[in-house]
């Protein structure tokens, strides 16, 4: 066995899917392999060199997908309709962030432009990446002259709004999970719990009736499927106020009662707009 897979046997055990530092990396190496921090720190080099460890920013790292496990990831997603850009400025963004080989996933309200009502005319743009990278990325985006905030309240994005009066801004989040993700594009169905789920929950200034205007815009165009879209929203804590909605909008599925309150009610003022 090469001492690099041996190796990654010991980070795999110390650290299974998480985010770790260069620092524990060499910490376990030496406990579990007897290595020198030379050595442990040329382990970490020659393993993000073969493609085995993802380099989420500075002395910060994660363990790759095994090939494997992408092939059947993006199988699993092959028959999902993928949000399309018309945004130059989110195309820069993405292209920024794929040079650094930042885990990402663009979604949200900028992601779903070709269902707005009403476009606005500067868009939030709502980037999640995996934990432990936020920092990088918003670094990277700032780097290339975007206008981007780590975990940001509404408040704050209000603030910034105001202040960059002719700017997009990008909300940057960490996730554990970037389920629905495929090629740094969120799935249809993930965009639009995203969007309901920010809006709702006050998290960036993004009008509600005008989620439900883009939720109906996208069932008249597209093939949703329901079950990873209410899959998507029980992840999210919103299950039973997507299922209400999704009610209204396609009345012949079957479907048990959802949630009904203001938020919702919100909502479908848009989507019966």
């Amino acid at each position: 066995m090469k001492w690099t897979s041996s190796s990654l046997d010991h980070l795999k055990v110390a650290f299974g899917k998480e985010p770790f530092s260069a620092k524990q990396a060499v910490d376990a190496l030496k406990k579990e392999a007897g290595y020198s921090s030379n050595a442990a720190y040329q382990v970490l080099h020659e393993l993000v060199k073969e493609g085995l460890l993802t380099k989420l920013g500075r002395g910060l790292y994660r363990i790759q997908k095994d090939k494997a496990a992408v092939q059947r990831e993006t199988v699993a997603f092959s028959d999902r309709v993928v949000v399309t850009f018309t945004s130059g400025i989110l195309i820069k963004a993405e292209a920024a962030l794929k040079e650094k080989g930042i885990e990402f996933m663009v979604t949200g309200p900028s992601a779903l432009t070709t269902f707005h009502h009403l476009l606005p005319r500067r868009l939030i743009h709502l980037i999640y990446v995996i934990d432990g990278a936020g920092e990088f990325a918003s670094t990277t985006l700032k780097q290339e002259n975007f206008q981007a905030f780590l975990n940001p309240k509404r408040n704050e994005v209000e603030l910034a709004l105001q202040a960059f009066e002719d700017r997009d801004i990008f909300v940057v989040r960490e996730y554990a999970n970037l389920e629905g993700n495929v090629g740094g594009r969120a799935v249809l169905e993930r965009a639009l719990v995203d969007t309901y789920f920010e809006s709702t929950r006050r998290r960036i200034p993004f009008s509600e009736m005008e989620v439900g205007r883009i939720m109906a815009n996208a069932f008249r165009a597209e093939r949703i499927d329901i079950a990873r879209l209410l899959s998507l929203a029980g992840r999210r804590g919103v299950k039973g106020e997507i299922q209400s909605i999704v009610k209204v909008l396609v009345p012949d599925v079957p479907l048990s009662d959802g949630v009904t309150n203001d938020k919702v009610e919100q909502v479908l003022k848009g989507v019966m707009a």
